[in-house]
């Protein structure tokens, strides 16, 4: 990555606007040009991305439904640097700056605040999750360490799925999709003078990527239901909950010769529900404090888990067990927002955790931890051109580890559409239970890992970065652009041959590692058409490396390996294990160019086509050792035309035609082994009809 390339271009972008209109300031009524938005995810506080601390991507309702997509992990290509990939139909991949694989250890999910990261394993359900695409107003997604507002595991960046308030819906509408998906959903809501009401009933499903290869169907029956109560002029009560209740496929087809745990065919099913309750109170002087309390709850079950590689055949049942998985989190939070005078604003806070798991494959016994956390973030505007955001959080993770997280940024409006953001964040990521508690008895891997020899501490992150935004009201257009620096230590990561004893070489976790990631991050938006079309394009260049910080287990070990060769030393064999499969491989674990291109365009007042490119270099995911095929390189193209039928606001009818790799560019899916890179993204189309009441 050719920083000083970045910075040019930022320099560039600056003379240009300061020869060519260095006082422009921009019209109410100018429907050409939108301003960078409003955001509520990187401090807690309502600020425009041009005073935020972090790096911010916002997909708005429009981008949303130009670009096609059914599903979050889907909408998350259009954020620069975010890594998206399936490990099947149903097991979607989320990741940024490497951190590659099935479970978002190091990303913050949260919809409308509430966290739906989830023990055992930290992961996300993405499948299961209680949403319809269709009530997303908004994704907040921000790209840097954010632990000193979100607390552990914000550790590259946070996802806050925004939707839509009980208000935006008075009426009903219906959709159905046909094709290569088969989609229902019905919503409904009611406005009124103290209450309002919004609910929303869907089913989604289709039949997976490939089913020479994969068993990987997937159907999911949701609701969610939100209403607002206004009991006086200055409080709102919130509530909103909902469940899913899902079917998923699960294995891969037998290779000639191969054992594999996950090669079985079966049907999996998980099953969630959620409640948020948020009470908001506005004070006399413009103060707000705000009380919320949340509930997630995620049961997932296979009838057929291999917990004993050697007997795992499809006609012998000794190698398998039933395996149910319970997790469930608790959180209530206090957060109270201040202004002293008009230049400065303080928020403030605290939450308070349970989260418990019981898997009995995994765990000898249930588990529950109980962090509690403490923040404060200070938003002060120096003068009318620079603006300082400073803040940390003190967080225990209920597992015998306290750590502090500030965050500050200095944010210059050389002009007041052009600004220059220099900023310093950190995070930390706590160990996820199934890391920390494995049993060593336990048979939901096979019996492949054992409980660490030493206590993990979080992993750290200490992100420096310097960033551009421009507005170019004239053009229609604005640009964010930024350049950062990520380092990476006590990464927990594999600890590998643990037990010389045990004839299979279990393996464990271990505090190993430390990385560095650069980077260069662009977004540039256009609006034309009285602002009805758009086009926002994104370009990445990254790279990634490694070393030891600390000493795997078996380094050093004299001993010859009786089972495995008798000839070398124990540690001879694990010092080239993690420099051949781990360091070695490191820098392909971030693609070195991705980015992505959204074009809408208007066709008169019936017709709109949007056209979607995506491209990803070479990467190499999981665990990065070299017997993995990489994924191929990406350049695919998607297709949207819609036609609106009716032109009444209130009775609106739409049909559209979505078209997935266009040019049905062969590339693979996430893959952890040789056989689950092979299968290609095919083509899929479908059709879906809208009907607003």
């Amino acid at each position: 990555m050719n920083v000083s390339f970045s910075l040019t271009l930022l320099s560039l972008a600056l003379l240009y606007q300061s020869t060519a209109n260095a006082e422009e300031t921009v019209p109410q009524d100018d429907l050409f040009f939108q301003s960078l938005p409003i955001v509520l995810t990187a401090s807690r506080l309502s600020q425009p991305v041009s005073e935020a601390p972090s790096a911010m991507t916002v997909i708005n309702r429009e981008m949303i439904d130009a670009s096609g997509f059914r599903s979050v992990p889907e909408l998350m290509r259009l954020v620069p640097g975010m890594y998206v990939g399936f490990a099947d139909a149903n097991r979607p991949v989320v990741s940024f700056h490497g951190s590659a694989d099935e479970y978002a250890h190091r990303m913050q999910i949260l919809i409308d605040g509430r966290s739906v990261y989830m023990p055992p394993f930290g992961n996300v359900g993405w499948a299961d999750l209680p949403l319809m695409v269709e009530d997303i107003d908004r994704i907040e997604v921000v790209r840097g360490p954010a632990s000193a507002s979100h607390g552990t595991n914000s550790f590259y960046g946070v996802i806050n799925i925004i939707t839509r308030d009980a208000m935006s819906q008075n009426g009903g509408s219906v959709s159905a999709t046909g094709g290569y998906a088969s989609d229902f959903s019905v919503r409904y809501g009611k406005v009124s003078e103290q209450v309002d009401f919004r609910l929303s009933a869907g089913y989604r499903s289709d039949a997976g990527l490939n089913n020479n290869v994969y068993n990987d169907h997937n159907a999911t029956k949701l609701v969610n239901f939100r209403a607002s109560f206004h009991p006086s002029e200055q409080d709102n009560l919130e509530l909103q909950l909902g469940g899913s209740d899902g079917l998923y496929g699960m294995g891969i087809r037998d290779r000639v010769g191969e054992v594999r745990r996950d090669s079985v065919f079966r049907d999996t099913t998980s099953q969630s529900q959620f409640e948020l309750l948020t009470w908001l109170h506005n004070w006399s002087d413009n103060d707000e404090s705000k009380l919320t309390y949340s509930n997630t709850f995620r049961s997932a079950q296979d009838p057929k888990l291999c917990v004993n590689t050697g007997l795992c055949d499809q006609l012998n049942p000794l190698g398998f067990a039933v395996s149910n998985v319970i997790s469930q989190r608790n959180e209530l939070g206090l957060q109270n927002t201040h202004a002293f005078g008009e230049n400065n604003r303080l928020v403030w806070g605290g939450n308070v955790r349970r989260d418990y798991a019981n898997a009995s494959l995994l765990f000898t016994q249930s588990y529950t931890v109980n962090p509690w956390q403490i923040f404060a973030h200070d938003e002060w505007h120096i003068s009318s051109a620079a603006v300082l955001n400073i803040g940390g959080m003190l967080e225990n993770n209920g597992m015998n580890s306290q750590d502090f997280s500030p965050r500050a940024s200095l944010s210059y409006h050389f002009t007041p559409q052009q600004t220059v953001r220099v900023g310093i964040s950190t995070a930390t990521r706590s160990p996820a239970m199934f890391e920390a508690y494995v049993s060593a008895n336990n048979t939901y891997f096979g019996g492949a890992y054992v409980p660490p020899l030493e206590s993990l501490r979080p992993e750290h992150v200490i992100s420096r970065e310097i960033a551009y935004l421009g507005e170019f009201p004239s053009l229609g257009m604005t640009l964010d652009s930024r350049a950062y620096v990520d380092e990476v230590n006590d990464l927990i990561w594999w600890d590998k041959f643990v037990d010389p004893t045990n004839s299979s070489y279990p393996d464990s976790y271990k505090n190993l590692l430390a990385a560095e990631y650069r980077g260069w991050e662009t977004t540039v938006k256009y609006r034309w058409d009285e602002g009805r079309s758009f086009l926002s394009a994104n370009f990445v260049l990254q790279s990634a490396s490694a070393r030891l910080s600390g000493t795997p287990t078996q380094y050093n070990n004299p001993n010859v390996i009786a089972n495995f060769d008798p000839t070398q030393a124990y540690g001879a064999v694990v010092r080239a294990y993690y420099q051949d499969q781990y360091l070695n491989q490191f820098s392909q674990s971030v693609p070195a160019q991705s980015g992505s291109l959204l074009w809408s365009q208007h066709l008169g007042n019936q017709w709109k086509i949007s056209l979607g490119y995506y491209f990803r270099g070479l990467v190499r995911v999981g665990d990065v050792s070299n017997d993995v095929t990489p994924e191929y390189r990406m350049r695919r193209i998607d297709v949207r035309i819609a036609k609106r039928l009716n032109e009444s606001v209130r009775n609106n009818a739409e049909v559209a035609l979505v078209i997935q790799n266009l040019t049905q560019d062969q590339y693979t899916n996430y893959g952890t082994l040789n056989e689950k890179a092979a299968p290609y993204f095919t083509q899929r189309a479908w059709l879906t009809t809208t009907i607003d009441f």
